[in-house]
Parts: structure tokens; sequence; C-alpha cells
């Protein structure tokens, strides 16, 4: 079923999953794993976080189904690697 604005309008999607979603899969892609540049795709939107993450809402407002695949995947692909870093800040600072 592909989303529709009346599906927004009757709170169906959820807009804020739709953003975090997007933004996380833009940032994992191109900032923390460089797959465009590892894929030779190095051009829009495969080079630009925010370009591929507009287009990822786009395709998420329009297959709704796709949304909590994407936020759970993409979300702890994000995090991950910062609570890593925070973890890593720590020990140094306690050895």
């Amino acid at each position: 079923m592909v989303g529709t604005l009346q599906n927004v309008f009757n709170g169906e999607i959820r807009l804020g999953e739709i953003l975090i979603a997007s933004i996380a899969f833009g940032v994992f892609f191109v900032d923390i794993h460089r797959l465009g540049e590892k894929l030779k795709l190095n051009f829009k939107p495969f080079n630009c976080a925010s370009c591929l993450s507009a287009w990822m809402g786009l395709l998420l407002l329009l297959i709704p189904q796709l949304i909590s695949i994407v936020f759970v995947m993409f979300v702890a692909g994000v995090i991950a690697p910062i609570i890593r870093m925070i973890m890593d800040y720590l020990w140094k600072k306690s050895n």
C-alpha cells in the first residue's frame, strides 16, 4: 500500500519515525561506512548524507511498511559507534 497525505493526516504514518529513520540511513551509509566511495558511486545522492536522507524519507513515505525495519536497523547502526566512542573515552579516562 502506497502512503498518501491522507495517511499522514490520519496519524497512520508517523513523520517523526520517518525523519529519524531517513537521517540515520543517510548518516550510516555516507558518513559512517562511506559506501558511495567504496562502491564507486561518488555522486549525489550517494555521497551526500542530506540528499540520501531526503530520498529515503520520500521512499518511506511512499512505502510505510519499511519504516520500522529501516528505523531499527539504521538508528542502531548510528548509535552503536557513538556508544563505542563514549566507552573508549571513559576507559582511557579511568586508566
